[in-house]
C-alpha cells in the first residue's frame, strides 16, 4: 500500500494531480479542497495517500492533511 508520496507536481487539473517521484508519475485523485491548496506545477509537495485496489485496478486518493484522509476512509 502507498501511504504517502513526496515529489514534484508534474500536472494538476481537477480532480487529479500527477506527482513525479524519482521519474515516475503517480496519478492521484484529489478533492477540490486539496486542489486549491496545492502549490504550482514544478513545486514540491507531500500528499497522504489512500490506496484503493480492486479487480485489477489501483486508484490513489491524495490529501494534504491526515484529517481529510481519515474522513475519506470513514465514508
Amino acid at each position: 500500500m502507498i501511504g504517502r508520496l513526496r515529489g514534484v507536481i508534474a500536472e494538476k487539473t481537477p480532480p487529479q494531480v500527477v506527482i513525479d517521484v524519482g521519474g515516475v508519475g503517480y496519478e492521484v485523485n484529489i478533492p477540490l479542497s486539496t486542489f486549491t491548496e496545492l502549490p504550482d506545477e514544478g513545486e514540491p509537495v507531500v500528499l497522504r495517500i489512500y490506496t484503493h485496489s480492486r479487480e485489477g485496478a489501483i486508484q490513489l486518493f491524495g490529501f494534504l492533511t491526515e484529517s481529510e484522509r481519515a474522513a475519506f476512509t470513514l465514508l
